[in-house]
């Protein structure tokens, strides 16, 4: 526990992890040999040995954190999850139409595997014998999660399409360069609306016991870091274009994607380029990323409180979050995937190391609520099929 204000109302307690490598790395290979030994049967064992371990070692005021889940509940779910995806699978191999329909009444689904989700992982989860819980409703979900996407694409999709088709005609160029800054404005705005939705239904649906997450987000912020992450990616792309000029590559560049032949005396000097090409956009794409990330997240818990005593408080840094998942990257390619744990762990560190809590936890009176879950099949639904609301 680390206090940096001796002030009641100021107080702030930081979260320490205290897992080490070493030992979770004995873990996590038992974990993988005996999930191969039982073909996979021992998965749900090992994703709950795994949570013991990562909520165990994570301490705030004194007290650490409980996982809950029970294998048997964890490896139901997996399994019907499993066959959903393979009869998913094969049906889109012998009957594309059946298949299609299938995606569409999963996509209904996903509001629904959404709120399962969100309330089951909740549940499980415990800090200082009470448990936390989600009470969003289905049709908040629906509304944030199914329909604002849908009405946002409709609107950035139409608006810019329809603008060019009416003036092709007339007028080519304001066609092209209209129909590109009507895009680019209704996504930034786009995306704002719906991620302010998803994430201010989802922080408001939390509890703590009885006692109530709140935050009232604004979309200008997010519509800020949507734009300033588009002229990140803008930028990006003008000073990468800038380096091939300068290095003279432009024509060998234009050839490898026309087709062309190239001149043999350049191939390698144009092997190299598109190497560093490949190089330069994923490493911009992390920066991107990271810059998203490290903005929305520091943003969400500066205005997220509990039963407005205590306040969360994220200190994410840009250049702190990209060294992070950089060089947990270059871990797990050069130990041939055997740094995994190490990687987990730093990452693990770093996000307690970043998190605080502002307020007299003491003075929370907090009672435990009396609802239970009994199964993980929208946890393990949401795993196999990839849903992620990605509000953090």
């Amino acid at each position: 526990m680390t206090r940096t204000n001796t002030d009641l109302s100021n107080t702030q307690h930081s979260f320490n992890f205290h897992g080490n490598a070493t030992e979770f790395f004995g873990i996590w290979i038992v974990n993988i040999l005996l999930t191969i030994v039982t073909f996979g049967i021992y998965s749900a064992w090992a994703k709950v040995r795994t949570n013991n371990y990562f909520y165990g070692n994570t301490e705030l005021d004194g007290d650490r954190f409980e996982y809950l889940a029970k294998p048997m509940q964890i490896l139901i779910g997996r399994i019907i999850a499993v066959v959903a995806l393979i009869a998913w699978t094969i049906l889109s191999g012998v009957h594309p139409v059946a298949a299609i329909a299938c995606g569409a009444l999963l996509t209904l689904a996903i509001p629904y595997l959404s709120v399962r989700n969100i309330r089951f992982d909740a549940r499980i989860t415990r800090f200082r014998n009470v448990r936390f819980n989600f009470e969003g409703s289905y049709s908040g979900a629906y509304l944030n999660i199914l329909a604002k996407p849908l009405a946002a694409y409709a609107i950035i999709i139409g608006s810019s399409m329809g603008f060019s088709a009416l003036l092709m005609e007339s007028n080519p160029a304001i066609a092209v360069i209209g129909g590109i800054l009507l895009f680019t404005l209704t996504g930034v705005f786009g995306y704002a609306w719906v991620m302010t939705g998803m994430a201010s239904y989802v922080v408001n649906g939390y509890r703590y016991g009885g006692k109530q997450f709140s935050a009232e987000l604004d979309m200008g912020e997010y519509a800020k870091i949507a734009a300033l992450a588009g002229a990140l990616f803008l930028g990006s792309m003008i000073l990468g274009f800038l380096i091939i000029l300068g290095f003279g590559m432009f024509d060998t560049i234009a050839s490898l994607f026309s087709g062309e032949p190239l001149d043999p005396t350049n191939q390698a000097s144009s092997f190299f380029a598109l190497f560093i090409g490949y190089i330069y956009m994923f490493f911009i794409g992390f920066v991107i990323a990271a810059f998203i990330k490290t903005r929305i997240r520091n943003y969400l818990f500066s205005k997220t409180q509990i039963d407005d005593k205590l306040q969360l408080v994220s200190n994410m840094t840009l250049g702190g979050y990209l060294s992070l998942i950089i060089t947990n990257l270059l871990i797990v390619v050069f130990t041939f995937g055997l740094g995994r744990a190490w990687t987990d762990i730093r990452r693990a560190q770093y996000m307690a190391s970043i998190t605080q809590v502002e307020g007299d936890l003491a003075l929370m009176s907090v009672r435990d609520h009396n609802q239970e879950t009994n199964n993980a099949i929208a946890d393990e639904m949401v795993d196999a099929f990839d849903i992620n609301l990605n509000i953090i």
